[in-house]
């Protein structure tokens, strides 16, 4: 039994349906490409892209004053000797809470 492709052969390049580029014809549409986009091609952010931009600026332009705090607090959790205060986060947290209905 002999099954033939009744749409026939569906690959383009078999068909010379699509011509594939010649080396030259890539090259010259690169380089014009390009030449193109260097004028074209801009980025504008927007105000709250500068505005994180410059915050991420100063952050990291600021000393680390509590750098000695953040170590030993670090150690304190690695021992497991790091006891928060309870009721001083959850009276800072309603606090805060209560200042959004201010």
């Amino acid at each position: 039994m002999v099954i033939r492709n009744i749409a026939g052969d569906q690959n383009p390049y078999a068909n010379k349906k699509i011509e594939r580029p010649h080396a030259k014809d890539l090259q010259r549409t690169s380089d014009s490409a390009r030449n193109a986009g260097d004028a074209a091609d801009q980025v504008v952010l927007s105000s709250e892209g500068r505005l994180r931009g410059a915050a991420l600026q100063t952050a990291n332009e600021t000393p680390n004053v509590r750098r000695e705090k953040v170590d030993a607090l670090k150690k304190q959790v690695q021992d497991g000797s790091y006891r928060p205060d309870i009721k001083k986060a959850a009276a800072n947290l309603i606090r805060e809470d209560l200042d959004l209905f201010v």
